[in-house]
């Protein structure tokens, strides 16, 4: 169904831009340290096959975690569409949560209005300053709820560090200020009457801020290989959810890197 949608949505983009627009397809490995949920003191460790797809246009960019669309530009101010996923976790596998419902996959999706103070979107080096909101869903992949909203201020700057032939080798760095609802914080945090015990009180969150990340991606880019890694640090102090008794530590680190083979370039 996912794959679907992606090949609509670049059929209809594709209209108004085929002259600029590029995709690449392969396949490769990646390896990944993430953490259960943002202040939970254990994680999941993942080697797994995974797909390579790249688009690009003037009015869509798709690639190994991120997808943009382009919506509407007035100088150096750009309207985007941006969107984000969180991974499921199976309760039993988390001695916090243990006995609590599971944790669905969790998608993401909104505006984001970008001020660029380097370059633009398709630059090589760009810059820019972003506020962002996102309506998030969880699903199962049988039924959706909805829990609220995720919002903030960012920064991001790419630039590329070596440059040969058809070959780049870069560097990328995000920050985000990050807020969310009262629904989205409590999808993750709250602990009602029946899961409570000895261990784990009762808690709901409100509205507000919900911690902060840092983070920093190298990718090494050619014609038919990519290899990439990146280090995110997340910071929880003083944020809505610390309190939660399922908040076992005021930070996390997720790591991952990892390694394609392009099969198919096509420039439109």
């Amino acid at each position: 169904m996912i794959w679907r949608c992606v090949v609509v949505i670049l059929v209809l983009v594709s209209v108004k831009a085929y002259s600029a627009a590029k995709m690449e397809l392969g396949a490769g490995v990646f390896y990944a340290d993430i953490p259960h949920y943002l202040g939970s003191d254990e994680s999941e460790k993942y080697l797994l096959p995974v797909p390579y797809f790249r688009y690009q246009s003037e009015k869509m960019a798709i690639d190994r975690n991120n997808f943009t669309g382009y919506l509407w530009q007035h100088e150096n101010l750009h309207l985007d569409l941006s969107a984000g996923v969180g991974l499921a976790v199976d309760s039993k596998d988390n001695k916090a949560r243990e006995g609590m419902d599971d944790l669905d996959w969790v998608f993401e999706l909104g505006p984001s209005l970008n001020y660029y103070v380097i370059g633009e979107p398709n630059s090589k080096e760009h810059m820019y300053f972003s506020l962002f909101v996102r309506k998030a869903i969880a699903t199962d992949f049988g039924d959706v709820d909805d829990i609220g909203w995720r919002y903030g201020p960012s920064i991001y700057y790419t630039i590329p560090l070596l440059e040969q032939a058809h070959s780049q080798f870069s560097v990328a760095f995000r920050g985000n200020v990050n807020f969310a609802t009262e629904r989205y914080l409590n999808y993750y945090y709250a602990v009602n009457e029946i899961e409570s015990n000895a261990t784990r009180q009762i808690y709901a969150s409100r509205s507000g801020f919900s911690g902060a990340d840092v983070s920093i991606g190298l990718h090494f880019d050619t014609p038919n290989y990519w290899l990439g890694g990146f280090v995110k640090y997340h910071h929880l102090a003083h944020s809505q959810q610390h309190a939660s008794p399922l908040v076992k530590q005021d930070y996390n680190v997720s790591i991952g890197f990892g390694v394609a083979w392009k099969f198919y370039r096509k420039h439109f």
